[in-house]
């Protein structure tokens, strides 16, 4: 599927990836440290950008379209939230936000990604979220769903019915759900048995696919049932999100208390193909990016975190000084648990950081970029680096960047 290649590993990985793996405890009271222990005017940031930026400057024709996906990505259920064994997400350094330029390409239908707004149009803004059984792929049952708006009900319905004709497969009738345009594959050449199903909902599009590669026979009526409640919590999310009207999509504000701002910006080494993931997310969006949503959520829910600001830098937004070093710990913890990392020195002048890079020799150091979390006030920021001195210099404009005008 086209929209899932990974894209700019060691930006997006290190922002998108937000995996933690326990709440943690107060052992490192470091993290929560006031802001007085830190002179600013001793930290080295190279050439970064140390005062925040004017994020409208960075405005697009789409920029507007990707907070509404935001909001619809907000409102809209996990797969876990469906069936809680479905905790894990390898599909974790892309984009989930569908707009008029990032268009969805959907697996098992005769349709080209380019075609989409010929075929389907009317798009206004989507989100869609991936989960699976097993953290491995192709060991379980992996599914996606959709929520799209379209710019009427009329619009919405006959994209269900086109795209539903370009879906390969046999038809099937969901009893709880009539108007759901349905087909299953029981066996493919290549790739997984699935089902994929079309429904519309007032201006929304919905859609849900179960790929079952491990079912034999596959059984329809099982899949249908999962279907089924996909499309109910689709249903009752969506309660949740109310539609900006389409004439104000544009001027939407792309920042929230200037969270965006004080993230270091993307620079012409580090920028991400497709999709530019720069925004603020709310909690429930942010975790559909998440590679095991379940831990996630703990960890975000215990340190009160509400926003999380994405550029080349991650920050979150706590409840409280002291849910920081919570935070740091459970961001940290896969990463001290890892057999590739080593615990590396703090940039100069900034001993409260939490720094790691890959250990000496391993051959695959690339997957196991440098990095730092620090804390400021109720903030936590997550930074990445090329190497250890460019990891520190980024480390110490991030920090400037929480300090300013604070």
């Amino acid at each position: 599927m086209g929209r899932r290649l990974r894209i700019c590993a060691t930006a997006l990985a290190s922002t998108l990836a937000l995996t933690v793996g326990a709440c943690g405890n107060d052992t490192n009271n470091d993290a929560a440290l006031s802001s007085t222990a830190v002179d600013i005017s001793k930290l080295d940031s190279g050439n970064y950008p140390t005062t925040p930026s004017d994020v409208e400057k960075t405005r697009t024709d789409d920029s507007g379209a990707v907070r509404e996906a935001i909001r619809i990505g907000a409102a809209i259920p996990l797969v876990m939230d469906v069936d809680n064994r479905f905790i894990f997400d390898y599909h974790t350094y892309i984009s989930r936000m569908l707009t008029p330029r990032s268009k969805p390409n959907f697996t098992g239908t005769k349709l080209e990604s380019e075609e989409f707004n010929t075929i389907a149009p009317g798009l206004v803004a989507g989100w869609y979220t991936l989960g699976q059984r097993r953290e491995e792929s192709g060991l379980g049952r992996e599914i996606e769903m959709d929520a799209i708006r379209f710019s009427s009900s009329d619009r919405a319905n006959a994209a269900a019915q086109a795209l539903a004709d370009r879906t390969l497969g046999e038809g099937y009738r969901i009893a709880e759900y009539p108007a759901a345009r349905t087909t299953y594959v029981p066996k493919v050449p290549y790739g997984s048995p699935r089902m994929a199903s079309w429904l519309a909902h007032d201006d929304m599009l919905l859609y849900v696919r179960v790929d079952d590669p491990v079912s034999i026979p596959f059984n329809p009526a099982e899949q249908a049932d999962f279907v089924k409640r996909a499309f109910d919590k689709l249903v009752d999310g969506l309660k949740g999100y109310s539609p900006t009207p389409i004439d104000q999509i544009k001027s939407l504000p792309l920042d929230v208390d200037g969270l965006l701002s004080r993230t270091l910006p993307f620079d012409k080494d580090n920028r991400p193909g497709g999709s530019d993931p720069s925004a603020v997310y709310p909690k429930r969006a942010a975790m559909h990016f998440e590679r095991h949503p379940n831990l996630a959520m703990a960890a975000f829910d215990d340190a009160g975190v509400d926003n999380i600001a994405v550029s080349a830098t991650a920050i979150y937004r706590t409840r409280d000084i002291s849910s920081t070093t919570r935070l740091i710990a459970a961001l940290e913890a896969p990463v001290i648990d890892e057999e590739n990392y080593a615990k590396v020195d703090s940039p100069t002048n900034l001993a409260t950081a939490h720094c790691y890079n890959a250990k000496p020799g391993i051959s695959s150091a690339s997957n196991y970029p440098p990095v730092c979390w620090i804390a400021f006030d109720r903030y936590v920021a997550k930074v990445n680096g090329r190497n250890v001195q460019d990891l520190h210099q980024r480390t110490a404009a991030q920090y400037k960047l929480l300090a300013s005008g604070r």
